[in-house]
């Protein structure tokens, strides 16, 4: 799928930063290009190792029908399917740890090799009631 993103060099303590402005912008980049969102938002984690301070690349990404035609502020790229491991997490952000700890023990009892990847699809995003969210996550697998 071809995607419009952001990259970020950041840490699990300061993604909140990255929240509001990244995706409003990425949206309106979208509608100013033409483009047809054909898909939830994405963020996708490249060396996030569970630390709270180690530093990482996260792309907030939307999925768009093509590449933009007329130059962006933005990049885009081809994102290609990967093997993963994945579950829907339905609930608030603050808990989210936890699914991540069952996947990685899953991982780890059944002796898969994970490549460093993981991306969060958002399906719903529910500030006012953040119970209703829910969250695909994927763990990019060897």
């Amino acid at each position: 799928m071809t995607i419009l993103y952001a990259s970020h060099r950041t840490t699990l303590n300061k993604l909140n930063e990255h929240i509001g402005s990244s995706v409003n912008e990425l949206y309106a980049e979208a509608i100013k290009q033409q483009l047809m969102i054909t898909g939830p938002l994405h963020w996708i984690y490249y060396g996030a190792d569970g630390k709270e301070d180690t530093e990482f690349t996260l792309e907030i990404a939307l999925p768009v029908e093509r590449a933009p035609e007329n130059g962006s502020r933005f990049s885009s790229k081809q994102l290609s399917p990967f093997k993963c491991l994945r579950t829907e997490y339905v609930g608030d952000w603050e808990n989210l740890a936890g699914t991540y700890n069952s996947l990685i023990g899953y991982i780890h009892r059944n002796n898969l090799a994970m490549t460093g990847e993981c991306r969060e699809l958002y399906l719903n995003v529910d500030f006012a009631a953040r119970q209703n969210n829910i969250t695909e996550i994927q763990i990019g697998l060897l």
